[in-house]
């Protein structure tokens, strides 16, 4: 039985599953860090050598934004205004200051589901209206920030849709998962076997945790009986901390990414990992690669240039550049993501990388705009026949029908799209017909934030070796859509009009001061942000 919500609150658990599927198109999934996150990596960072005030008052700014909006915070931050102040280059995890803040943070992230739970119940107030998308995000941060798998959060809530037995409200949906939270994470164990014969003698006393084929054939025999079989020559345990199955292998993939490279570069006879491996507990398969990051160029196909045998040599070398994005360790996958925005989007005479980000985002803040109206334009297509249909099912081009649905959204808000998701993205879009310079901004501005956490994050990995730094994973999942999609639009504009990515993000920078509203007559300029003729 489906999450009994109010009407006000219609649509939250759809809205949570949307977001945690991996089917889930790029605009629609989460882009955004836990309000927690925010707090932990300010700590984190603020006592790193060398990092710049700049950083830190970044940090500070967005920390403190994020703890007056979110209503998981039972004060919205006034506790720890002046603490947050105190927190400056040079301090250590040592200082009062530094300790006093992890303390609040500790504090807020225990009580923060509890706290939204008590919010959803409370009958709506004027001054903090909750609103559905940003409690949908901040919700669903939250539990993959503190561990919980994306796919088994979506496991979660269909079961519960589905159980014709289950009744809870959506309020009583937020304890159950603080309840899960405060679990112990439990011990899983994956059998990893490999390809290659190792050189080496496979005993408990030479090589612990390695098993020969036949002791692995027992293994998978006694474990994981029904799980596909792969040719092997043996396989090697590990045994990981998690808190589901899904974010155990996870962590045993992150593990075994190291692993891999030992085993190449360390042996003259590579040892070659499997590209499956098996589960103790789940008895099951799971790929030994990274498969949760989406990232799509398909430009190439839809301007049918995908036989050419040649291409411009930044268009090749971004592409070179994001390949590890897909099934690369957490931490390729960071490098690699920032490497690819930096390269298209800083020139010669920047000072500081960092304006990548900016530039960057307004890209796919105008991407994220006409893919939704793309899909919503689709989506009406599909639920409704009339003549405005049949003259969308006329347009040759995507942004013909996009426009088309503008206007009409314009003079009808209140369309139904037939699925809880489709009519919550409608009611997201509204704003940016009515003031799409205001909505594109407040999209950059988000964006930005995340891509510079991306550079943080790049340049601790880069300059101090932290290969294990927290949230990689959760962050290199979390923007490969979006990196995917940002230079799907400069491959676009690159091949079909020969403008190149910052002449891409100062022309649709300044187009931002010209934008003008919908209405139920006429399109405005929207759409027009990276448009050429």
């Amino acid at each position: 039985m489906p999450i009994s919500e109010e009407p006000r609150f219609e649509g939250f658990a759809a809205r949570m599953m949307e977001i945690t599927s991996t089917q889930a198109p790029w605009h629609r999934r989460l882009w955004r860090s836990g309000t927690i996150q925010i707090g932990r990596e300010l700590l984190e960072e603020s006592v790193r050598p060398g990092v710049r005030e700049s950083a830190i008052n970044d940090q500070r700014k967005y920390l403190m934004q994020s703890l007056q909006t979110d209503h998981g915070i039972e004060d919205h931050g006034r506790r720890i205004q002046e603490t947050v102040k105190a927190l400056k280059p040079g301090i250590t995890d040592s200082s009062h200051a530094w300790i006093t803040l992890r303390e609040h943070i500790d504090r807020m992230h225990e009580s923060y589901l509890t706290t939204w739970a008590d919010a959803l119940e409370s009958p709506p107030t004027g001054n903090r209206p909750i609103d559905l998308e940003g409690a949908a995000r901040r919700i669903t941060a939250h539990l993959l920030d503190a561990g919980m798998h994306k796919s088994s959060l979506y496991a979660w809530l269909r079961a519960i849709h589905t159980d014709p037995d289950s009744s809870m409200t959506l309020a009583e949906f937020v304890r159950a998962a603080d309840e899960l939270l405060k679990r112990p994470t439990r011990t899983y164990t994956f059998c990893v076997p490999v390809e290659t014969k190792p050189n080496f003698t496979i005993s408990p006393a030479t090589a612990p945790g390695w098993m020969t084929s036949g002791e692995t054939a027992q293994w998978k025999k006694v474990h994981a009986r029904q799980a596909p079989n792969v040719r092997h020559q043996g396989s090697f345990l590990l045994t990981v901390q998690a808190r589901d199955v899904n974010a155990a292998a996870e962590e045993a993939r992150s593990v075994i990414s190291n692993l891999a490279t030992k085993f190449q570069l360390g042996t003259k006879t590579p040892i070659t990992v499997c590209s499956r491996m098996w589960s103790k507990e789940k008895k099951t398969d799971f790929p030994t690669q990274a498969t949760n990051r989406l990232i799509n160029v398909r430009s190439f196909e839809r301007l049918g240039r995908v036989q050419d045998l040649t291409s411009i040599d930044y268009i090749s070398n971004t592409l070179a550049l994001v390949h590890p994005l897909s099934t690369g360790a957490p931490h390729i996958a960071v490098m690699s993501g920032w490497s690819a925005i930096e390269s298209l989007m800083v020139g010669p005479s920047d000072e500081q990388d960092v304006v990548a980000a900016k530039r960057f985002s307004l890209i796919v803040a105008a991407s994220m705009v006409r893919a939704e109206l793309t899909s919503l334009s689709r989506k009406y297509t599909e639920t409704h026949d009339d003549e405005l249909c049949t003259r969308m099912n006329a347009c040759d081009e995507n942004v013909e029908r996009a426009r088309l649905f503008q206007m009409h959204a314009c003079a009808n808000p209140t369309i139904d799209l037939g699925r809880d998701v489709d009519n919550l993205a409608l009611a997201r879009i509204l704003p940016a017909l009515t003031n799409p310079r205001q909505e594109v901004m407040r999209i950059t501005e988000i964006l930005t934030r995340e891509f510079t956490r991306l550079y943080r994050k790049r340049n601790m990995i880069v300059h101090g070796g932290q290969i294990h730094e927290s949230n990689l994973h959760s962050i290199s999942e979390t923007l490969t859509p979006l990196i995917g999609a940002g230079i799907d639009r400069v491959v676009h504009v690159g091949l079909k009009y020969k403008i190149k990515p910052i002449e891409l993000s100062a022309i649709a920078e300044s187009r931002l001061d010209y934008l003008i509203p919908s209405t139920a007559t006429n399109a405005g300029n929207l759409l027009d942000l990276l448009e050429f003729t």
